[in-house]
């Protein structure tokens, strides 16, 4: 009967035994949500047997037993700030690369061309703008001010528009230029902007884990 229960959970990397019986995934996240997840965490990775689990992925009612290995990674609202912004100066500091060389493939397009490069960066800039919009909600929750990087999404929406007006025109050439003159600055204001609320989430995580330590 000991074999069919699960008996430990791994958890930001430290082992801890379950003491109470526990047979399938399902029941084992509820036992951690209610006693191991502090209040505000997230409970942000599921490896089964070393496989990462996304949502649509998990089977809540599969069986557990000794032999399963659950791994969860749990983070706290600043820890996932810091990885979200983290994500997204990365993805910034990608589409900077690319700028320049895109806009002079636009440059020198015809209107019956389309430059390659056009849609993953199209696309990578709507996901950064998404990015920011979903940081400056995290933002609020922890009461840290997010109308800088907010500002900076404004006017990155705007450019964007600007953008769709010069593609459906096929005028390349326009598109360079809000490349050069909007897109490129705001990416750059952005990730000094970014790197600045790194690092002050990074105080206040290492404030509350000498916090809790302490305790």
């Amino acid at each position: 009967m000991a074999d069919t229960l699960l008996k430990k959970v791994i958890i930001n990397g430290k082992v801890i035994p379950i003491p109470v019986p526990i047979s399938t995934l399902g029941a084992a996240l509820d036992w951690v949500q209610a006693t191991l997840v502090p209040e505000g965490h997230t409970i942000t990775r599921i490896n089964v047997n070393d496989i990462p689990m996304a949502d649509e992925d998990l089977d809540l009612k599969g069986p557990c037993s000794s032999a399963t290995k659950l791994e969860l990674q749990v983070d706290s609202p600043t820890e996932l700030s810091i990885q979200t912004l983290d994500a997204m100066l990365n993805l910034s500091i990608a589409i900077l690369a690319k700028m320049k060389p895109l806009a002079v493939q636009c440059w020198q397009a015809k209107p019956v061309e389309k430059p390659k490069e056009l849609d993953p960066v199209a696309e990578d800039l709507d996901l950064v703008a998404d990015l920011i919009d979903h940081i400056a909600g995290l933002l609020v929750e922890l009461q840290v001010d997010p109308a800088p990087i907010q500002g900076i999404e404004t006017l990155l929406r705007k450019a964007l528009v600007g953008l769709g007006m010069a593609r459906s025109n096929s005028d390349w050439k326009a598109y360079a230029r809000q490349l050069l003159n909007r897109v490129e600055p705001l990416l750059k204001d952005l990730n000094n902007e970014t790197e600045s609320l790194m690092m002050q989430m990074a105080q206040v995580n290492r404030l509350a884990m000498t916090g809790e330590n302490k305790s």
